[in-house]
């Protein structure tokens, strides 16, 4: 047996010398060695767990973060947007437009597509409202450009309502430039425009408005018969016409109904000058003469002298051919 000799530390032992065996010395080495493997595995073990749910949530607190700063950011947004939308109905469209385009400088379109788009066919609306006013076609231009870019994100496939409503917008924006310059090109794009909103808008799902896109078609195919292949789009506009009526009744909604048989009697007015001439005349008076059931002197004044006009043209067109017919 091999003895050591120990000094143990501290005051209550100084002085003193221990003898205790090599085997008894490392026995108890061993047991503490091994009781302070035990305690540093444990403490490594929780150490780690801790540290794995730190950087799990990680994550989720960037998520949550990213969440927070979103619902602050929408906040603004829906602020901002009911501020505009005030000011557009109020008819201040310049203010409008600043705070649209204000709001735009803060929404990524991809980050908030949705938001984006929508504020886009605001500031469309906002500029075609803007044109009625002053620059017409600069302004017109902007529209045209805004609802293009709200239609990179309203597609037919993933937003089929808006992508409709977004056309019909652009169709009559198209419209209204072909009274300012390239009046075909631009008319044919209308037409288009609204092509495209009727396929979302068929009459058995959303019957106002393909009555309303029907009516601007209708407007659109009698403006291009001034330019060109005047039978075919008057037919056109007529048919459209047609298919308004189908929704605009007299008893539903008479001012919508007056409107478009107005525009049906100029319509027919001006076949009859290549076709037909007193058959298209006599529904020309008839669909003036229902108009005027609506717009009456007490209630439409100006729309009232307008329509008068008209049937008073027509009746005389329809006196000159019944004379020659004698």
């Amino acid at each position: 047996m091999v003895l050591l000799l120990i000094i143990k530390r501290g005051k209550e032992n100084r002085g003193k010398l221990y003898i205790i065996s090599y085997n008894n010395y490392i026995g108890e080495e061993l047991k503490v060695r091994k009781k302070d493997w035990k305690s540093n595995f444990w403490d490594k073990i929780i150490i780690g767990v801790i540290v794995g749910i730190l950087v799990s949530a990680l994550p989720i607190y960037s998520i949550y973060s990213e969440h927070l700063e979103s619902e602050h950011i929408m906040s603004q947004i829906d602020s901002s947007l009911r501020k505009a939308d005030s000011l557009q109905d109020a008819g201040l469209f310049e203010e409008a437009i600043d705070i649209y385009k204000g709001v735009l400088e803060k929404v990524s379109s991809k980050k908030f597509p949705d938001e984006y788009a929508m504020i886009q066919n605001n500031l469309g609306i906002a500029y075609g409202c803007l044109a009625s006013v002053k620059d017409k076609e600069a302004n017109l231009k902007k529209a045209i450009n805004a609802f293009q870019e709200a239609l990179k994100i309203k597609t037919v496939e993933s937003h089929p309502i808006d992508y409709a409503t977004t056309q019909n917008n652009l169709g009559n924006a198209y419209h209204g430039l072909a009274e300012e310059r390239d009046k075909e090109a631009n008319l044919e794009k209308a037409i288009y425009a609204y092509q495209e909103a009727l396929k979302i808008r068929i009459i058995e799902s959303y019957p106002i408005d393909y009555a309303t896109t029907q009516n601007n078609l209708g407007t659109t195919y009698t403006r291009l018969a001034e330019v060109r292949d005047k039978q075919s789009n008057l037919k056109k506009a007529i048919h459209a016409y047609q298919e308004a009526l189908k929704i605009h009744t007299v008893e539903r909604y008479p001012s919508d109904y007056a409107m478009t048989q107005n525009n049906l009697g100029t319509a027919y007015r001006g076949l009859a000058e290549e076709r037909d001439k007193e058959a298209n005349l006599e529904k020309a008076i008839y669909a003036y003469q229902e108009t005027l059931k609506i717009y009456t002197v007490e209630s439409y004044s100006t729309e009232y002298a307008t329509t008068q006009s008209n049937l008073g043209n027509a009746y005389l067109d329809l006196a000159e051919v019944r004379k020659v017919n004698r």
